[in-house]
């Protein structure tokens, strides 16, 4: 009995000690977490500077070093403030902050601010880095000039002249600088071996103006312009106005055909509503011309009568069964001149 009972409470010491050791764990890692995530936050730290010295040794390999690919290629601080860059000759000074932060109960946050070194096209190493006292990248700046709206104009030019010589206009359709910060298109349209691409350049803080860039395949040309803020929907605005003429077009289409119904049916002087229904019958086609019957291009909604005349307001939809354009028309059957005439009727008769 003695060593049976002697078992059981080394079993219980056991499982004691086990679940101690298992909370003290628990406890250590738990106080030690917020440590551990800091020092994840600053390996990514360290690997984003890491990242941004190789891409500006690549981008910095033809010669020059433009301020868009600064912009791009250099991450922003927790503050979205651009790099400080300032340029001496050929050497170009950035000056960045650069924070990671990582959400979750344990998340962990590192800051640090860097000095990039590049000397274009210079000797190895093209790049250096110093990491410099956070307080640098807290000192109060003025706006640089050199990022002012033109300024950034001339860098997409140069930037697409480069793309359109090395794969011509569908390169520069797909060019990196337009992933550039403070860079955004509003719309692209190509035709006949051009590309039109109207963008939004940041001009300070809540604040875009509008740019035209219109590359040529031949001559091979880029061109900027600025335009009024209105400019950046011009090629919005003109697809909608084709729509609605190819809207309108197919709406007549379909009026027409049911006046020159109803201009038959009329023709003995005489409208009955007999008549009438038969020439509203119109049904619409598909892409082959196939007939969708349940499907009328005209559904009355009012109907006038008096000795002289009919008026009939009708809602108007296209021939097509594919085409979802809709309108109203009027069409006014004279009795006495056995002609009907139509005209478009204000959206509130037929959809009020």
């Amino acid at each position: 009995m003695g060593r049976r009972g002697g078992c059981v409470l080394n079993g219980c010491l056991t499982v004691l000690v086990t679940a101690l050791g298992l909370v003290l764990f628990g406890v250590w890692w738990v106080g030690t977490a917020p440590g551990r995530a800091d020092a994840r936050a600053r390996d990514e730290v360290e690997e984003a500077v890491d990242g941004s010295r190789d891409r500006l040794s690549r981008a910095a390999s033809d010669g020059s070093l433009l301020g868009t690919e600064i912009d791009r290629l250099v991450p922003n601080g927790y503050r979205k403030v651009g790099p400080e860059v300032e340029r001496h000759d050929r050497r170009v000074t950035i000056t960045t902050e650069i924070t990671y932060t990582e959400d979750g109960w344990f998340g962990g946050s590192a800051t640090g601010c860097y000095r990039f070194e590049v000397v274009p096209a210079s000797s190895v190493p093209p790049v250096s880095v110093h990491e410099l006292p956070e307080a640098r990248c807290d000192l109060p700046r003025a706006q640089d000039p050199g990022r002012l709206p033109a300024a950034v104009a001339a860098d997409v030019v140069v930037e697409l002249r480069a793309a359109l010589a090395e794969g011509g206009l569908a390169a520069v359709q797909s060019a990196p600088v337009w992933a550039t910060r403070g860079i955004d298109i509003e719309d692209q349209e190509t035709e006949e071996g051009q590309l039109t691409d109207l963008v939004w350049l940041s001009a300070g803080l809540n604040e875009k103006v509008c740019y035209e860039f219109r590359t040529k395949e031949t001559p091979g040309t880029v061109t900027a312009e600025r335009l009024t803020p209105d400019g950046c929907y011009r090629i919005q605005r003109e697809e909608e106005a084709r729509a609605e003429a190819e809207e309108r077009a197919e709406l007549d289409a379909s009026s027409r055909q049911i006046e020159h119904r109803l201009d038959r049916a009329v023709a003995d002087g005489t409208l009955t509503d007999a008549e009438l229904k038969r020439a509203l019958a119109l049904q619409k086609t598909d892409e082959g011309n196939k007939l969708w019957f349940d499907a009328p291009v005209a559904v009355p909604v009012s109907v006038e009568r008096s000795p002289s005349e009919v008026i009939v307001v009708t809602k108007v939809e296209a021939l097509d069964i594919n085409r979802p354009a809709v309108g109203c028309y009027a069409f006014r059957a004279s009795l006495a001149r056995q002609s009907v005439t139509r005209r478009t009727a204000a959206g509130t008769d037929c959809f009020g």
